[in-house]
């Protein structure tokens, strides 16, 4: 696999850090299951499969179809609001510090850069210190090093609370608060505030690209091959929610999962055993990437392979390179990642904690969206919708 920074929705920094305090599983099964949901990652899409809901070869219930079809149509409208509702009595205390603990993946400057752009707003300082996910030691120096800064919080992603915990009583006794977006599970305790992109929202996104199977499908009795590494255990709330929409909705569906593994994926042979595996299973018709990363190259690797538009392929996470596959039609859908956006709700969550007011539920909310042909616009990393968001921020802030 070339290089190239995981994309679903911001976990990187935790596919790697879990990597390095996991250890894989790699046993292959398949399981029946059915494709389950409410969602055609375009309205457009949408809406092309709903003309049929439970005529004669559906094997999902028309109550069922529609439903996915709704959730699809709800999931792929961009958002023209912040999540974020809380208006400030007053603007923020100027001068404050926060710390930006930035992982050694592109795409975690993403988030430094809206972290940066939302302090100058507000008139605080950003501390940015390095460290690799995928050593977490080099987290907890960082952190040790931090608080020399006096900061309000520190903010990374994506690292196992037991991996940085002893850090914890040292920032509550400094009135600062650690946040860790991006985990498995929430991280709590003292000292420590919960982000956002934890296990609900994969499980939401899981959800998701099974509605949109089964609203583009039409509620066929379809097979799909899912791909995943099992060594990023970040992935699996998403795989369990994928699998449980499509074995609520269909029964007559089947789901493969491949343990595909990490020695694959490093070793570039990820994209060609998933080509492999296709080729063995009857009738399939998707192929279900919990990341566009892990199959980046997938489309190329079916047209070699004589297999190019036999499969639909739907991916729960993607940066423009997803995005323009869409466009072009070689995959079906995919997730956004508003990695800038969330920078600016890193400051919203250290602005309330410093003039003691409780967090704002938007702040643990991921506003990704399911992406199609046609709702993507222009393909970008960092995909932060509504584009005016640093001014709806602001005004929320009283500093606009």
């Amino acid at each position: 696999m070339r290089p190239r920074r995981l994309a679903g929705v911001g976990l990187a920094a935790a596919a790697l850090a879990l990597a390095a305090c996991s250890s894989s599983s790699t046993s292959s099964s398949s399981a029946p299951s059915s494709p389950a949901g409410t969602s055609a990652g375009t309205a457009s899409a949408s809406a092309a499969s709903t003309a049929s809901a439970g005529t004669q070869g559906s094997a999902v219930s028309a109550a069922d179809l529609a439903a996915a079809q709704a959730a699809v149509k709800s999931a792929s409208t961009v958002p023209t609001t912040i999540p974020e509702t809380q208006q400030l009595s007053s603007p923020p205390p100027k001068g404050k510090t926060v710390l930006f603990l930035q992982c050694e993946e592109v795409q975690c400057g993403y988030e430094g850069t809206g972290l940066k752009a939302a302090a100058a707003a507000v008139g605080w300082t950003v501390k940015t210190l390095n460290f690799q996910a995928a050593n977490p030691a080099t987290l907890v120096s960082a952190l040790q090093a931090g608080l020399q800064y006096h900061p309000v919080a520190a903010f990374f992603t994506g690292v196992p609370q037991e991996a940085w915990q002893s850090e914890q009583k040292a920032y509550a006794a400094a009135g600062a608060i650690l946040v860790d977006d991006y985990n498995a599970t929430a991280p709590t305790g003292i000292g420590v505030e919960p982000g956002r992109g934890y296990a609900s929202e994969s499980v939401a996104i899981g959800t998701t690209i099974a509605d949109e199977q089964i609203a583009n499908s039409d509620g066929a009795a379809v097979a799909s091959l899912v791909v995943s590494v099992p060594t990023y255990t970040v992935f699996d709330p998403m795989v369990s929610a994928y699998k449980a929409e499509i074995a609520k909705d269909c029964t007559s569906c089947s789901v493969t999962e491949d343990d595909f593994t990490l020695p694959q994926m490093l070793g570039g042979q990820l994209v060609p055993a998933v080509v492999s595996a296709a080729k063995r299973i009857p009738n399939l018709k998707y192929i279900v990437s919990v990341d566009g990363a892990f199959t980046d190259t997938l489309p190329e690797a079916l047209k070699a392979a004589g297999l190019a538009g036999k499969y639909q392929i739907i991916n729960g996470g993607g940066i423009a390179t997803d995005q323009q596959f869409v466009l072009n039609g070689t995959e079906l859908t995919t997730v956004s990642n508003p990695l800038t956006f969330g920078g600016w709700q890193d400051m919203d969550m250290a602005i309330r904690f410093a003039m003691h007011l409780p967090e704002s539920p938007g702040d643990e909310q991921v506003p990704w969206v399911l992406l199609n042909k046609s709702n993507i616009g222009t393909p970008s990393d960092s995909y932060d919708v509504p584009s005016d968001y640093p001014s709806l921020f602001e005004k929320l802030w009283d500093v606009g």
